[in-house]
């Protein structure tokens, strides 16, 4: 059985490093087999309603602005499957859920390509990529993931955002030691309620220490739930206390059962 895990991938500048947290992405796929396929829900893609990528070789998207010319350059082209897609729009909508085919966003946003550029570098591994649908709460993110769990026979399932994400309070310097107090209070509050499955605490995450600080919006904190949701035993744990630019948390989260 795959794990689930939930990454944080902050820059997509990272892409183009090489320092302890690149090291740790390639060393991560290396704690369980290797999937078949991967599943991917992505704080850079979000919708109103719950969207899959149907396409057979989705594009690298470059979602971003102002960073070196070589990131623009880096291509990760990743097949998907329509196979896998139809069989998870039909797990889903047996489940309950709701989920649209999107034939027009064409590729793969950041979240997805820049730590799997590390974790799996051939981009020969089929990728499945959900929507973020901001209509879901977070108990109704952690069903989403309840009902794909079953998929962790064969594949992996990433929620890739970022545990801390206030970009407007960054200090521009990979190697910025002083951690902000108010990422480090946050961070260590979810992987406390995360190691003791604390679910009720989890649910009510608008009662965290400076959530406001940390996430001025939300998109890149609830890819989390799906990871979670989509563990048995509902435990994390913390494999990558690190972080940077001042108040970036790098951290990944594992859940295994």
């Amino acid at each position: 059985m795959l794990p689930s895990i939930y990454i944080s991938h902050g820059s997509p500048g990272l892409a183009l490093m090489k320092n302890n947290t690149t090291k740790f992405l390639e060393e991560l796929s290396t704690k369980f087999q290797t999937p078949k396929y991967i599943l991917v829900i992505s704080a850079h893609w979000v919708t109103n309603s719950l969207k899959i990528l149907y396409e057979d070789n989705p594009h690298t998207i470059y979602d971003f602005y102002n960073f070196p010319k070589e990131l623009y350059a880096l291509t990760y082209e990743a097949p998907s499957s329509k196979e896998k897609n139809d069989e998870i729009v039909n797990l889903l909508t047996s489940n309950g859920i709701d989920i649209q085919k999107d034939y027009s966003r064409g590729g793969y946003d950041h979240g997805v390509w820049s730590p799997l550029k590390f974790l799996y570098p051939k981009a020969d591994i089929p990728i499945i990529q959900i929507s973020l649908p901001l209509t879901y709460d977070a108990k109704e993110l952690m069903h989403l993931g309840e009902v794909l769990y079953k998929l962790r026979e064969d594949t992996l399932i990433i929620g890739s955002g970022s545990m801390t994400h206030n970009l407007g309070d960054i200090v521009w310097d990979e190697n910025k030691s002083d951690v902000k107090p108010y990422a480090k209070e946050f961070r260590d509050w979810v992987v406390d309620k995360l190691e003791k499955a604390d679910i009720d605490s989890l649910s009510n995450y608008k009662q965290a220490p400076y959530l406001a600080h940390n996430h001025p919006t939300l998109e890149h904190f609830l890819p989390l739930f799906v990871s979670l949701g989509a563990s048995k035993s509902k435990v994390g744990k913390s494999l990558h206390d690190v972080y940077m630019y001042g108040n970036l948390s790098m951290d990944t989260i594992l859940f295994e059962e």
